[in-house]
């Protein structure tokens, strides 16, 4: 959205003193991915507005949380600047693409209340360079030439990435962005660039590389591999002796410090996918302080991590209407993040809604300024639709998490437009069926509108008649349906929000009879939005009554004994399946050699 405020955003863009990339403690004992932690060189910072809370473009991947957009570049050298030694096949390609794939969702099950979405896309890019033959003192050669072939020209190759990075975050409709090279190692005995890397990261981002053969691991064994360089890209450290990683060390939105290092006898020695990826992946192991470095801590134990645990503030400004008017209300909400200790504090949740109630009624949505709840900052400005008299007003800001703003209160008072009207409406809570019939109340002459948009885009005014039907055209489940009216003098009323639980579908589930001890049906049933409500059983086609659903039944030795028993289920809503034959275990002979 844009958001017009009286601050405005004043980005300057300055040429940085570009320096070489920081790289961590060269291996001592061998360790394949020492140094492969690097720091990327600093950068200008922009000035933000003091309530833009937005990551910035220099903050592709502040903590690991919500929708990341991940683009897998595979470099072909084309021969313009220096001779291609290695080319493309599709079945390196796939292969490559599908191990990524496979450590992103490594990632997303290791971090289950963090809602990680993972948006992968991949490209062939072509560049003069081989980026084999080189080695990280001159890796801007390949990866800058890389950049500038899809567009982006920046001073250097880092503000390239960070550009490249942003876009991509902004067409994936992304919270964060970041660039996996893979660099064709075909041909390399050792599966190394010219230096013996094959696989480092940029803590914090904007780009990991790693070669097709990932050096000593070996083209199907990537998927640890990029786990652990993946982890750097969210701010996570390296724990190997080798890298030299201090107990104090801190790092990522939250500033944890590296307490299960092995170089400085920190005192722990957990299994880590940033200290042993091979035995770390297949267990799924993490610890607490790499969680803690890629933003996943929840220091209240309320079930979300600390970097997504925010709540809005909101500011309201209302007028006193004059006379024959309504009151105009003006209110704006902002996310508040959680503060970071590292630098530049950020959210990634939007503002769901601005509400408003009157004298204690119905919590109703203020509409967006911009036409959509979307952004971490929202405004809104509107009428509120008061008849005569003195009301009692709170207003508050819900965000994508559910968190609420601290109420504001206001009161004001309204005369010379009327009283309010006799209306009223009767939806049903429960249907079956997509066609439903709603009752109204109201005055001659009234006009309605009827809509599930709490705004009434689009929707038409119609005549208030005492029923009217309406049609689903969505999926079962909640819904919640929209309706205000209109009087003769053109004066609209508050909207009233009525809730429908709309199940169409029949339970589904089996049953078993067991005869040992006594005759017994056990009744397995399930049904997703109601719930399963009564079972009738059917004895060689007689029907007996409805009764409540039970997991367990009794039976009679009428019915014990008949040749062919079923049952049916029922929801609440009042769905029947049809009827369902009840099976017999089948019990194998104990042989006894």
């Amino acid at each position: 959205m844009k958001t017009f405020r009286f601050a405005f955003l004043c980005v300057v863009l300055l040429l940085v003193s570009f320096s070489s990339p920081t790289r961590s403690a060269a291996s001592s004992d061998g360790s394949p991915l020492a140094g492969d932690a690097l720091q990327p060189p600093p950068h200008q910072s922009t000035l933000a507005a003091a309530d833009d809370f937005k990551p910035s473009v220099f903050q592709p991947s502040a903590f690991l949380a919500g929708r990341v957009a991940v683009q897998l570049l595979f470099v072909e050298s084309d021969g313009r600047v220096e001779p291609s030694t290695a080319n493309w096949t599709n079945a390196q390609v796939t292969l490559a693409t599908d191990q990524v794939t496979t450590a992103l969702e490594w990632w997303r099950t290791q971090l289950p209340n963090a809602h990680v979405e993972f948006d992968l896309t991949s490209r062939i890019v072509r560049s003069g360079y081989e980026p084999i033959e080189h080695d990280l003192s001159t890796e801007g050669q390949w990866v800058g030439d890389t950049f500038r072939t899809m567009g982006f020209t920046a001073p250097n190759y880092f503000e390239q990435a960070y550009s490249s990075d942003d876009s991509l975050r902004h067409a994936r409709h992304a919270d964060w962005a970041t660039t996996i090279f893979i660099v064709n190692s075909a041909g390399k005995a050792d599966g190394r660039f010219a230096d013996g890397h094959f696989a480092y990261a940029y803590v914090g981002g904007p780009f990991l590389v790693i070669t097709s053969d990932a050096g000593p691991y070996g083209a199907n064994q990537l998927t640890p591999v990029v786990a652990h360089e993946f982890g750097h890209i969210f701010g996570a450290l390296d724990q190997y002796a080798a890298a030299g990683t201090a107990c104090t060390q801190q790092s990522g939105y939250l500033a944890v410090p590296s307490s299960n290092s092995q170089a400085n006898n920190c005192g722990s020695r957990f299994i880590c996918i940033m200290l042993e990826p091979l035995a770390a992946y297949p267990a799924g192991a993490i610890d607490a302080s790499a969680l803690g470095q890629i933003g996943y801590r929840d220091s209240d134990g309320d079930g979300t991590p600390d970097p997504i645990d925010t709540k809005p503030a909101a500011d309201v400004l209302i007028n006193q209407p004059s006379e024959g008017s309504r009151p105009l209300v003006k209110a704006i909400a902002t996310d508040q993040p959680f503060p970071s200790p590292a630098g530049q504090s950020v959210t990634i949740n939007t503002i769901s809604r601005i509400e408003y109630r009157a004298d204690g009624g119905q919590w109703l949505a203020l509409p967006p300024s911009d036409g959509a709840y979307n952004s971490s900052t929202e405004s809104s400005n509107a009428t509120l639709p008061l008849y005569d008299g003195q009301h009692s007003l709170e207003f508050r800001a819900i965000n994508s998490i559910g968190a609420t703003s601290p109420i504001t209160h206001a009161s004001v008072y309204v005369s010379g437009v009327g009283p309010a009207p006799a209306y009223a409406v009767d939806v049903p809570a429960l249907a079956n069926t997509s066609a439903i019939t709603i009752a109204l109340a109201a005055p001659a002459g009234s006009m309605v509108q009827i809509s599930e948009d709490p705004f009434f885009g689009a929707t038409n005014w119609i005549a208030a008649a005492p029923l009217i039907g309406w049609q689903f055209d969505q999926n079962d489940g909640e819904h919640t349906l929209y309706l205000r009216f209109r009087d003769t003098a053109a004066i609209d009323s508050p909207p009233f929000a009525r809730a429908l639980l709309l199940d169409r579908a029949a339970p589904t589930g089996r049953a078993t009879l067991h005869e040992k001890p006594s005759p017994e049906l056990e009744i397995q049933a399930h049904d997703a939005v109601s719930g399963v409500d009564a079972m009738q059983i059917i004895s060689d086609g007689s029907a007996g009554a409805w009764q409540p659903y039970e997991s367990s039944l009794p039976l009679t030795q009428a019915i014990a004994t008949a040749d062919h028993i079923q049952i049916r289920l029922r929801d609440t809503a009042g769905n029947v399946s049809q009827p369902l034959s009840v099976a017999s275990p089948i019990y194998l002979p104990i042989v006894i050699r």
